[in-house]
């Protein structure tokens, strides 16, 4: 019974441990967005806690908590697919990924009360967000570009859903 779970998780494909990570930071950063941005609870709704030094910097941090959430979707579907299919990775996703991470992990730095890179982000102005935006738009519309290449055509999409499928 092990080796049958075993079989059907693939617990060896790498596939499964990055859509499982993804997952996982997608969890993390939706707190770390509601924290950074809005503030912790609704209740006590506060100016963000990023440290705002110049005019603008508190939309343009928004504008990469917007994108940086996308781009984890993104991340999320194109795993889905290879793992559905059984594809390998295509060089598209590899270079959409290490700039979502890029920035991902930049963010999660840059939000957090107790690590130096914090002031770091708030003496650089708007000038850093804007780079983080940049970033993770060349992520995104590589992961766009590359969920087109991987995904099949929507009636066979359709098919492997069972509600969708039962219900046309």
């Amino acid at each position: 019974m092990l080796d049958d779970l075993r079989d059907f998780l693939r617990f060896d494909n790498s596939t499964l441990w990055i859509l499982i990570g993804l997952c996982v930071a997608t969890v993390f950063t939706l707190q770390a967005v509601e924290e950074s941005v809005e503030g912790a609870w609704p209740h006590a709704r506060r100016p963000s806690r990023m440290p705002a030094r110049s005019p603008g910097f508190g939309g343009a941090w928004s504008l990469v908590a917007l994108l940086l959430l996308p781009g984890l979707l993104l991340g999320i579907l194109n795993a889905v697919v290879l793992l559905w299919k059984d594809l390998e990775r295509t060089d598209l996703q590899v270079l959409g990924s290490i700039f979502i991470g890029l920035g991902w992990a930049l963010f999660m730095a840059a939000s957090r009360d107790r690590l130096p890179i914090r002031r770091f982000v708030g003496n650089l102005g708007v000038v850093g967000p804007i780079a983080l935006v940049l970033v993770l738009v060349i992520g995104n519309v590589l992961l766009t570009i590359a969920l087109f290449d991987v995904l099949p055509a929507m009636d066979e999409v359709r098919d492997a859903l069972p509600l969708v499928s039962e219900s046309s």
